[in-house]
């Protein structure tokens, strides 16, 4: 399909107008206006625009914010990538997890922030812990 398809998954509904404002939000607006179609350019293997990973990688990060999902989960989201398009990446799930909940599994620490780390058990029972709070917030739900 195009890059249009690729991101819209074939919703003729959404505008161009909304189609460039995720573009830009992740930071491949550019981009996207070089290629030979614009939002129309085929991509794929067969005939058309062969994506690099990071590329697809920050294709999948605008249709997240077109979906504009409550609930993010990222597996490995900067793997596989150069340090450039890695930064893009970073700074698109940044503004992809404003007022998001958001679930990250990443093997390098520099994907995440470290708050605190511990044993379970000890984070569970000091009061000041981040841990503790999200247990104590998790219990109120359950309890109410």
């Amino acid at each position: 399909g195009t890059l249009r398809d690729n991101l819209t998954f074939f919703d003729a509904s959404v505008s161009d107008t909304t189609l460039w404002q995720a573009l830009e939000m992740i930071g491949i607006a550019e981009w996207c206006r070089t290629m030979p179609d614009g939002l129309d350019t085929k991509i794929g293997v067969n005939g058309g625009y062969g994506m690099s990973a990071g590329e697809a990688q920050l294709l999948a990060l605008a249709r997240l914010f077109l979906a504009d999902p409550g609930l993010v989960i990222l597996d490995e989201a900067s793997s596989r990538l150069d340090p450039a398009t890695e930064k893009l990446v970073d700074g698109a799930i940044e503004k992809l997890l404003q007022n998001r909940t958001g679930i990250i599994i990443a093997h390098r620490l520099a994907t995440v922030q470290v708050l605190e780390y511990g044993l379970r058990k000890n984070l569970a029972a000091n009061p000041n812990s981040h841990f503790a709070r999200l247990l104590h917030t998790g219990l109120e739900d359950v309890l109410a």
